[in-house]
């Protein structure tokens, strides 16, 4: 009997509405139903979204003060779908219906509400549209709800509205594009006004030479204008700094390679003194048919000759080779050879390595004040101060490497 009389009464408050014209579409909002029973804000927005579907062209308003709820209930659809919507839109002789909930979105007393609308089309059976929308909770009075009902009506109504922009650079004269289509250049004060732009989300491009490129995007409100600011960072160009200090490290590399190569040398001279020292008998027999006849010795090295023709103790490649002078022509030669190796390496394995480690150090040290910003004046006065000069004479070659303090 209940269901019954809400049927009624329901079908009594359908029967209020205007008369349609015949070019017109019908379209009725039921009350939005709150979840919560914030009835004040479902009243609210109920009207803000029926004023504005009035204004759409070619549609014409029910007013027929019918809600969610009561038509839920005569057709016991809770949740609606579409085959409940069909039957409310036969029933209220409607062809169009916007409906929808609202609800809290927390539990606390710090909440907003959540919106839920449909667009149910009773032509083609079924729900077209929907949407979800935070409305906060200092912005539920009419007022505030009245441009938020007007841009869900005209999505649901296929209305185009229009909005407008501001964009403001810290760069006057920078080039702004939206959407991909050049609009204008900033003003002296980096702003400027983009009139005419459709409702929703557009892509923003600009740019200003010896600055960063900016993209990114902004909501266009219907009949208001968006403020929108960016930034556009100091383009540092590519930084090229660090090339000389890698380029000095590489060259320690290299020079402290050469370095433990020579070391390797003076290491293997060292290893046929400790060899012949090491040998059983002795040696005085060796040096005393090395005196003799001064043959060379099968089996000995020119090194070894050069220290069984030199005093015990005594460096044998130092002085000009006087002792060396009773060996035959060939032997003399390699002896001589031998010597003027380890006498270079001995010198060689310090040089190169000292140099090594100090192009090693001096290379991380520029990298360091290149990847942290060092400016250009710093790159350049820090290359002057540095000199690498190739060197090379008959017997030796190198680099030359000199810092001026």
């Amino acid at each position: 009997m209940h269901r019954s009389l809400v049927r009624l009464a329901s079908l009594l408050l359908a029967f209020v509405s205007l008369p349609v014209a015949a070019q017109d579409t019908s379209l009725i909002v039921l009350g939005i139903r709150s979840v919560e029973g914030d009835e004040e804000l479902a009243r609210d927005l109920t009207g803000a979204l029926r004023q504005a579907a009035s204004q759409v062209p070619g549609v014409q308003v029910s007013q027929a003060d019918v809600t969610l709820t009561q038509m839920s209930m005569v057709h016991g659809c809770d949740e609606p779908d579409a085959a409940c919507m069909a039957e409310i839109a036969g029933e209220l002789q409607q062809k169009r219906i916007i409906y929808g909930t609202v609800r809290r979105t927390g539990a606390g007393a710090q909440y907003d509400f959540a919106l839920t609308l449909y667009y149910f089309n009773a032509e083609s059976g079924q729900i077209e549209d929907s949407l979800t929308d935070t409305i906060p909770r200092a912005m539920t009075d009419i007022d505030p709800l009245r441009p938020r009902a007007t841009r869900y009506v005209a999505r649901f109504t296929n209305q185009t509205r229009y909005g407008s922009a501001r964009v403001t650079t810290n760069v006057p004269g920078a080039t702004v594009a939206v959407d991909g289509n050049e609009v204008g250049t900033t003003n002296e004060a980096g702003a400027i006004d983009i009139p005419d732009l459709t409702e929703g989300e557009h892509a923003l491009a600009i740019s200003a030479d010896g600055h960063d490129g900016y993209e990114g995007s902004f909501t266009v409100v219907a009949d208001e204008r968006t403020d929108f600011r960016a930034s556009l960072a100091v383009d540092q160009g590519t930084n090229f700094g660090w090339i000389p200090g890698a380029a000095l490290i590489a060259g320690g590399a290299v020079m402290f390679g050469l370095g433990l190569r020579s070391w390797g040398k003076v290491r293997d001279y060292d290893s046929q003194a400790s060899e012949l020292a090491g040998r059983e008998g002795g040696v005085s027999d060796l040096v005393n048919r090395l005196r003799d006849d001064g043959m060379r010795l099968e089996g000995f090295s020119p090194y070894q000759h050069a220290l069984l023709a030199t005093p015990q103790g005594s460096n044998a490649c130092r002085g000009e080779y006087r002792n060396f002078d009773s060996f035959e022509d060939g032997l003399q030669a390699d002896v001589r050879s031998a010597c003027d190796d380890l006498n270079k390496h001995s010198a060689l394995q310090y040089v190169f390595n000292f140099t090594g480690l100090v192009l090693a150090g001096a290379g991380i040290t520029w990298l360091i004040v290149a990847l942290t910003g060092g400016s250009d004046e710093a790159d350049e006065a820090a290359a002057q101060r540095v000199r690498l000069t190739p060197m090379a004479s008959r017997r030796n070659a190198g680099l030359h490497f000199a810092i001026d303090f």
